[in-house]
């Protein structure tokens, strides 16, 4: 008999899993890669993904259900779960083995910006999670192995200090390159069918929502100005974001106000009075007091005191 129980999985959750131990390649709190796993067994229990996963199949055959449909995995084929998909009824033959790479939902939102291309990209994965090995060609296979070449020799050498960040870079690169590969065999006439009827009202809501933090650049950081945008009380708008991204909708809304301030502080010649205009503070004291409530990294803060001056 089948759970009810829905189990949110996330990538730092798999650093905690004893029986996947031996097969994990690589793990912290945004990229995972799993290499040969074989032999295990899933539960009853469903699986909602609070992170993008890629699995591919190198051997045998797995059967699975995503969101109430069923698939099936052959050897060399790739699945692609995105955030917010449920998993349920695993099964594999016997000898089977699968590749997986996983990547955050934080590190998803910082890395995809919200726009028309990524949209229809993630709108086709969602109908069709299986890329067929079938419909690649040499070129490209051989295309993506240099990249899974690439992140094992980063993983096993952390020899410089800018280690961390040539690997955020190689995942952002591949990421960017999937979604290219897979946008541009989608069929026009697909393309346009991209509407609020294709998909249920909850997970449109939540694509506007990203749509319009895209557009807003950080410059307004109250949940009741977007579900204003969207039509909604706050109260239920709350609801929806939290039932289908997993997080209170201010703390995306800080999320990204963050990521746009930090990179005006790091990049940006303009003094703190100009930044915090452009930001929308009603003056510099507020845009301090956000800032080091959200960043802690002493250099950013110590710039801010700097151009304050």
């Amino acid at each position: 008999m089948e759970s009810n129980t829905i189990m949110n999985l996330r990538i730092e959750d798999f650093k905690n899993s004893p029986e996947l131990a031996d097969y994990i390649e690589y793990v912290d709190n945004h990229f995972l890669l799993i290499n040969n796993m074989e032999g295990i067994r899933s539960n009853n229990k469903a699986i909602r993904l609070d992170c993008f996963l890629i699995a591919i199949c190198i051997e045998g055959d797995i059967q699975i259900n995503i969101n109430d449909q069923s698939y099936h995995l052959h050897a060399h084929d790739s699945l692609l779960c995105l955030p917010n998909s449920i998993l349920r009824r695993i099964s594999c033959d016997s000898h089977y083995k699968v590749n997986i790479l996983g990547f955050s939902n934080s590190f998803i939102r910082n890395t995809l910006k919200i726009e028309k291309r990524i949209l229809e990209t993630g709108m086709h994965i969602y109908k069709n999670p299986i890329l067929s090995a079938e419909l690649m060609n040499a070129n490209d296979y051989e295309y993506f192995k240099h990249y899974a070449a690439l992140i094992e020799s980063n993983i096993k050498d952390d020899s410089h200090c800018y280690h961390n960040e040539t690997k955020k870079y190689i995942y952002s690169a591949l990421l960017f390159d999937i979604f290219g590969y897979i946008n541009k065999d989608i069929p026009e006439t697909e393309k346009t069918q991209y509407s609020q009827e294709n998909i249920k009202r909850a997970d449109y809501t939540c694509i506007k929502f990203m749509e319009l933090l895209s557009e807003d650049n950080g410059k307004h950081r109250s949940v009741s100005y977007f579900a204003d945008k969207l039509c909604y009380s706050p109260k239920y708008f709350s609801n929806i974001i939290k039932q289908t991204c997993g997080k209170n909708p201010l703390v995306i809304i800080n999320e990204y106000a963050i990521k746009h301030i930090k990179d005006k502080l790091k990049y940006s010649e303009k003094s703190i009075k100009e930044i915090s205009e452009e930001f929308n503070f009603p003056n510099q004291s507020f845009f301090g007091r956000y800032v080091k409530a959200h960043i802690a990294c002493r250099q950013l803060n110590t710039k801010i005191l700097k151009k304050s001056k």
